[in-house]
């Protein structure tokens, strides 16, 4: 009798220890709103989980570092419209220094007004892309691109990269823009030419004649250039929509793997409450039969 009470106890003990463990664990579950909290709890939810964090880390850097192609896509938009800004300009103004009628005070004027031109293009033309870089840097460049008063390229050809999933151009080629634009006579550069018009321009001793009919010549190169930055422009636009597409399918599936991630892990509140009622009253049936138990001894069978 002793041997059944003792074996009778220990089964108490035992259930009452298994139901306040597993009232704890659902006293747990209701309080992280996880259903699976480490990996025993689900072997293979836990497992998909992990592939799932993965893939949700790698679409956030994409994402980060999309948002910075952006930035510098938006800010090369920028610049393209203001070097196309100054260069209409300049064209206007070669334009006037080219019809004829120009007096040499006149000539001295369209000269003054051009150097500062070319001056702000050259502003222009050596922007910063606000991570240390330069617009018009091509393949990348520590220092400004456009050296020797804007007559040197010094920046390699090409442009930068940034992406991983998908590679972005971000930066723009200025030999093909502005420093080597093609023209029938082979590469121009667009301050050498305007030079040449600010030179005739400002020469007293040539005839008007003459400073009109280079004017006009560099009237050309303008248009060329412009030209050259219209189709750098336009693919920028490009680029931003193929970002903006890109961005919102990783926005998309983020919300895709966070879905699936609360499916796997997060707790069912109505079940987890449920069987938190349950576990209570179970441990508190477990301890009620020891009490039943314990009170027994021999004496109460004699």
């Amino acid at each position: 009798m002793r041997i059944a009470t003792a074996y009778a106890a220990q089964s108490a003990v035992d259930g009452i220890n298994e139901r306040q463990a597993q009232l704890a664990r659902a006293q747990s579950r209701v309080s992280s709103g996880l259903r699976v909290e480490r990996p025993s709890d689900d072997p293979a939810a836990a497992a998909e989980a992990e592939r799932l964090r993965s893939r949700d880390a790698r679409m956030g850097s994409e994402l980060r570092m999309l948002g910075q192609a952006r930035q510098m896509l938006s800010g090369a938009d920028t610049t393209i419209a203001d070097a196309t800004d100054v260069l209409q300009s300049a064209r206007d103004t070669l334009l006037k220094a080219g019809n004829g009628t120009s007096s040499a005070s006149d000539r001295q004027s369209y000269a003054l007004a051009l150097q500062q031109m070319r001056d702000q293009l050259l502003g222009v033309a050596n922007r910063g892309d606000g991570i240390g870089g330069y617009v018009f840097a091509g393949q990348g460049s520590g220092a400004s691109p456009f050296a020797n008063q804007g007559l040197t390229y010094a920046a390699p050809a090409g442009t930068v990269l940034l992406g991983q999933e998908m590679a972005s151009e971000v930066s723009i080629d200025g030999r093909s823009s502005l420093a080597a634009v093609q023209g029938p006579s082979g590469p121009e550069n667009i301050f050498a030419r305007l030079d040449s018009a600010i030179t005739a321009l400002s020469d007293t001793t040539l005839s008007q004649a003459s400073a009109a009919s280079e004017a006009l010549a560099v009237v050309d190169s303008v248009d060329r250039s412009l030209s050259a930055l219209s189709t750098a422009r336009t693919r920028v636009g490009e680029r931003l929509g193929a970002l903006e597409m890109h961005e919102n399918a990783l926005e998309s599936g983020r919300i895709d793997t966070a879905g699936r991630l609360s499916d796997l892990l997060d707790v069912d509140f109505a079940q987890a409450i449920s069987n938190l009622s349950q576990g209570s009253t179970a441990a508190e049936a477990a301890m009620k039969s020891y009490a039943q138990i314990a009170r027994l001894s021999l004496f109460s069978y004699l």
